[in-house]
């Protein structure tokens, strides 16, 4: 769970310095850059046989290496069906992070995660936070927004997530996880979120 975490915001973080940085990158290079690192954790899971022992299944993980290599590919090829792919890709990212932000355990039983304790969910809710995140930024680049107005969106997701995991989500608080660090994101996104979005 701590590499799905770590995952979200590495592939974010690469589109991100892409778009803003690298005048070399294209839109669709910098689209299945984020999608890449997915396709090779979850044919890494497939050929580890991770379903039997820590999980997720294999459907879950051919699942996820299905969206992630198609939209990888898509976007490395210039295909023409590539922008159907990124938005597949995404929605399938943000659907599979809600689930684990609000509901943790019943998330758990549906990835066939093994020795499932509180903990185990408060990590899942981790990344249903970051997942999430990710999913709604990807989605915004999809459906045509610049990278900026896409960090914006992101931000307020970012926001809303954080909230719900620190005020109502008790398997996140068993992690003892700093407020003081919660508290500077969610400025941090409430800052980003005004700034962008609010003309």
């Amino acid at each position: 769970q701590t590499i799905d975490h770590n995952l979200s915001i590495f592939s974010a973080g690469l589109v991100m310095y892409s778009l803003l940085f690298r005048n070399d990158i294209s839109w669709n290079l910098a689209m299945a850059l984020g999608n890449l690192p997915w396709a090779f954790r979850a044919l890494g899971d497939l050929l580890n046989e991770s379903s039997k022992t820590t999980g997720p299944s294999n459907i879950g993980s051919s699942l996820i290496f299905l969206f992630a290599s198609a939209a990888a590919y898509g976007g490395l090829t210039a295909a023409d069906w590539a922008g159907n792919a990124f938005k597949a890709a995404s929605l399938f990212a943000l659907t599979s992070g809600l689930p684990c932000l609000f509901a943790p355990a019943e998330a758990s039983k549906l990835w066939e995660m093994k020795g499932a304790t509180e903990m185990t969910n408060g990590m899942i809710t981790g990344v249903g936070v970051t997942l999430s995140g990710f999913g709604a930024f990807m989605a915004a680049l999809a459906w045509g927004d610049d990278v900026i107005t896409a960090v914006g969106k992101k931000a307020i997701v970012d926001m809303l997530s954080l909230i719900k995991a620190m005020y109502f989500s008790p398997e996140w608080a068993s992690l003892g996880i700093s407020k003081a660090a919660v508290y500077f994101w969610l400025i941090l996104n409430v800052v980003a979120a005004y700034s962008i979005l609010v003309k």
